[in-house]
């Protein structure tokens, strides 16, 4: 594990999360992490760039000052299915890592995550660039 991975890989569910109450119709897409940022895909026939990118790293920030737990319960596929959408999840996936931050948001992810978001320091968004048709780029890195 890279050694911002989790802290990365928190702030980018709780960024989409957000995203997702902004831009109608988002679907998220890829995330990628490496040892200093990350990256989140979106597509959205809403261009986020018309958004204020300050006032989304605010709000980023300020779920994250909440300090909120974050659970990771593993559960058979058949559990998983009633408490989270899992149509990206293979059907060959028969246990399932639920991400729960608490009272904020709730998806299943395979990967690191930290054990309450005061871990994750602060978020910053470096760049959001149009990457395609309807299909936009977030970079970001947390300090």
């Amino acid at each position: 594990m890279k050694p911002n991975e989790g802290r990365l890989q928190t702030a980018e569910h709780i960024l989409g999360k957000l995203l997702e109450g902004k831009l109608k119709d988002m679907v998220m897409g890829i995330s990628k992490f490496n040892e200093d940022s990350g990256l989140l895909e979106i597509a959205s026939p809403t261009d986020p760039r018309e958004l204020d990118i300050r006032e989304i790293e605010g709000e980023v920030n300020k779920v994250i000052g909440k300090e909120l737990p974050v659970h990771k319960p593993i559960l058979k596929r058949e559990e998983a299915e009633k408490e989270v959408d899992l149509r990206k999840v293979p059907s060959f996936v028969k246990e399932v890592t639920i991400i729960d931050i608490e009272g904020f948001d709730k998806r299943p992810c395979r990967d690191p995550h930290v054990n309450n978001t005061k871990e994750i320091g602060h978020f910053t968004i470096l760049s959001l660039d149009r990457v395609g048709n309807n299909r936009y780029r977030f970079t970001f890195k947390v300090e």
